[in-house]
């Protein structure tokens, strides 16, 4: 249940006065006017938008055992009604084999229309009908289809209902419904289109769920100035559940946090039974595995990453890369040395305990109504990028030290990108053009590489999921120089 800000109020009082006894809290004190009624206030609607969010989850999950008539009523209440789909239209042409003697009226005297054809039964026994939306005539001077061997007019029709299965296709009108004097028969050259369906039960009530969460901008507001006000923090953008972004697992708002990785050191120690081959780490997200140590045949041995081990991160959980990710150490039986039977293994690890404090500040913070998983923090993935080129000099500078300075460069330039921006050669080209202008005359265009490091192929743009940005490294610049 949502917190109300006098909740939020006493809650902050008592943590202040449990850390500091003495501190002054009174209305009109300093911490009181600055900080813990201000707070609250914002706290308190950031709790309420977050539980709408766990309890429209369920609503949308829950919406075919809803009654229409149920769901339409939920809509009326905000506002919001269900879209009935649209009506498929084409043209319908009357056709008579024997010239008119004199000119023949198909429609209702206002002009309108109102002559109804329709399509042969299907297998079900129903057929779809239409009709037509404008009066016409078939003159004596009617235009003869010489392939069809008849005097031919043709009138705009509308679908008599919804739906798409009214988007039919050439030669499928062939029916009319009541007789016309003069004309024989009737036939769709084109098809008839634009015909949707009725939105369905889900649907709306998603739709329903974007109107109530139209505040949800409040939502990753709320949780970015939390995480920006973090030490090391530079970028954070945050997703939440009912996103038309990469991330679609509703009940769920992830924070994207892009910084400085602290690499914390730690150690764990697991017992290797014969039995078992993967252990959980017990700090997370895992960024590197430094050592292993394990007694093998009686002695102390170092196990190899990628021949005795290797470090195993599910990316396809929606976990991955936060505190409360699947992050393993597999041993690779039989592959290399493997521990003896009910011996201990020392793993020294390093993780990134910038995400732990992210985490922890949120669960801090927002204590009262967080349950765990409703709030997620996750790395930003940093996707190192290669790019290989020819560069022309004006005079004869140090190679390496105008490529140090390119690679200087660039790595500001791209690091300053925004989390999930787009980048393109173009992009890249325009920026060593412009800034080393003093030193360069030339650069081979298109790049001979522009790539993802763990791609095969190069290509123009490269492309990144919401919670990746593009970075580079000292291996990422292959220039030659002229």
């Amino acid at each position: 249940m949502a917190l109300t800000a006098e909740q939020v109020k006493n809650n902050l009082i008592n943590q202040i006065l449990y850390n500091f006894p003495t501190a002054e809290t009174n209305t009109g004190s300093v911490l009181r006017d600055i900080f813990v009624d201000p707070q609250s206030v914002q706290i308190s609607n950031l709790s309420e938008e977050i539980d709408n969010v766990k309890n429209l989850s369920t609503f949308v999950k829950n919406a075919e055992y809803i009654s229409e008539e149920d769901l339409d009523a939920i809509g009326e209440n905000y506002g919001v009604t269900r879209d009935l789909g649209q009506f498929a239209n084409g043209i319908i042409t009357f056709q008579t084999t024997v010239r008119p003697s004199q000119r023949i009226q198909i429609g209702n005297d206002e002009g309108s229309g109102g002559i109804s054809v329709k399509t042969l039964q299907t297998e079900n026994g129903n057929s779809l009908e239409f009709v037509t939306t404008q009066t016409v005539y078939m003159n004596t001077d009617a235009t003869y289809n010489e392939q069809h061997n008849c005097y031919e007019v043709s009138a705009p029709i509308v679908a008599q209902s919804s739906g798409s299965e009214y988007n039919v296709g050439v030669g499928t009108i062939t029916v009319l419904v009541s007789g016309i004097a003069g004309i024989t028969s009737v036939y769709n050259y084109t098809p008839t289109t634009n015909g949707t369906d009725k939105q369905g039960q889900t649907s709306f009530a998603q739709t329903i769920q974007n109107t109530i969460l139209g505040s949800s901008k409040d939502i990753e507001s709320g949780i970015n100035s939390i995480l920006l006000n973090i030490d090391g923090v530079q970028e954070v953008k945050t997703l939440h559940p009912n996103s038309d972004e990469e991330h679609t697992d509703t009940g769920y708002a992830v924070s994207y946090v892009k910084g400085k990785v602290e690499n914390i050191k730690d150690d764990f120690v697991f017992t290797y039974s014969g039995a078992e081959f993967s252990f959980n780490f017990p700090k997370k997200p895992v960024t590197r595995i430094i050592s292993v140590k394990a007694i093998v045949d009686g002695k102390e041995a170092i196990l190899e990453q990628g021949i005795d081990y290797t470090l195993k991160r599910n990316s396809d959980n929606i976990y991955y890369d936060t505190i409360y990710g699947i992050d393993k150490i597999e041993l690779l039986v039989g592959n290399g040395k493997t521990p003896d039977t009910n011996t201990n293994v020392v793993v020294s690890f390093a993780y990134n305990s910038l995400i732990e404090t992210c985490q922890e500040t949120l669960n801090k913070q927002l204590t009262n109504y967080l349950v765990l998983g409703e709030l997620l923090v996750a790395q930003a993935e940093h996707v190192i990028i290669d790019i290989g080129t020819t560069i022309k000099l004006k005079y004869n500078y140090n190679t390496e030290t105008i490529k140090n300075q390119i690679l200087t460069g660039l790595s500001n330039y791209i690091t300053s990108l925004k989390l999930g921006a787009d980048i393109t050669q173009e992009d890249v080209y325009t920026f060593l053009s412009t800034t080393y202008s003093d030193y360069i005359t030339g650069i081979v265009f298109p790049f001979l590489t522009f790539k993802k490091r763990n791609d095969i192929l190069s290509s123009n743009e490269l492309y990144f999921t919401f919670g990746e940005y593009a970075s580079v490294d000292e291996n990422s610049l292959n220039i030659s120089f002229e």
